[in-house]
């Protein structure tokens, strides 16, 4: 069930991301909207409230004036957060993890409209299979190799011989994209570049992990079959696409 949901969403998501356009804001508006749904559903006893509603309203105001590029007057982003912070209170909810959630949905959302702007889809692409390698080198070094462990308290199963497996897989991969792909960066620049991201898309994993263990959840959802939820596929994706934008901003030339 894990292969063939991967084997079904992956051309679509490679799709959509060489498409661009529409479809690719539509796409990462779906994305956000859904890791807001879960962030819910594992903070509070309900996925779907008030606070969410203002969260959704808060983080798409903010992606549809970057994909618009139509910004509007400060104090109509101020609305949905004043709002969301009356709501928690109201409901006595948590309100430090409920704008927490915003923050975690927003920087990733608007870092993805802004490379889809700025960037070619061939780009977002190749981080894209950076975060993809790292997670498959991982998990098949991690088995196969074993040895301690990285963070048993929040992901027993994560390995040090994984995390090294996975950067491997993932600067290997990324060179052989990049040279298909016909970036004009040298190897020099692109082998930590690749390393980099790789690693910081396991802290991203492991973010997710600690929520999730604080929470006391397995699982962020169930939407994809064999794989959990949202969250548990794109958590590595929610701290690349930030970093790929500052990358991209320091050596943006040589992709």
């Amino acid at each position: 069930m894990r292969v063939a949901s991967a084997l079904v969403m992956l051309p679509i998501a490679i799709f959509i991301i060489l498409q661009g356009g529409i479809a690719y804001n539509v796409f990462v508006t779906l994305l956000t909207v859904l890791i807001l749904y879960e962030w819910n559903g594992i903070c509070e006893d309900k996925a779907f409230n008030a606070v969410f509603v203002f969260q959704v309203m808060t983080v798409l105001l903010f992606v549809y004036s970057m994909a618009q590029e139509e910004y509007f007057d400060g104090y109509m982003y101020l609305v949905p957060v004043v709002l969301l912070i009356a709501a928690s209170i109201y409901l006595k909810m948590k309100l430090n993890f409920a704008l927490l959630g915003v923050a975690y949905a927003l920087l990733p959302s608007l870092s993805l409209v802004w490379l889809g702007q700025n960037a070619s889809g061939l780009v977002v692409l190749w981080m894209m299979i950076i975060v993809w390698s790292m997670d498959i080198g991982a998990y098949f070094s991690g088995k196969t190799i074993g040895g301690p462990k990285m963070s048993p308290k929040i992901s027993p199963n994560k390995t040090w011989a994984g995390l090294i497996g996975g950067a491997l897989t993932a600067v290997l991969l990324g060179l052989i994209a990049a040279y298909y792909f016909n970036f004009q960066m040298q190897v020099l620049f692109l082998v930590p570049i690749a390393a980099g991201l790789a690693i910081w898309s396991q802290i991203g994993d492991l973010a997710e992990s600690a929520l999730k263990r604080h929470f006391k959840v397995k699982d962020s959802g169930a939407i994809i079959p064999g794989h959990g939820g949202i969250m548990d596929r794109v958590d590595g994706v929610v701290f690349a696409a930030p970093a790929m934008v500052l990358i991209l901003y320091l050596y943006g030339a040589g992709f």
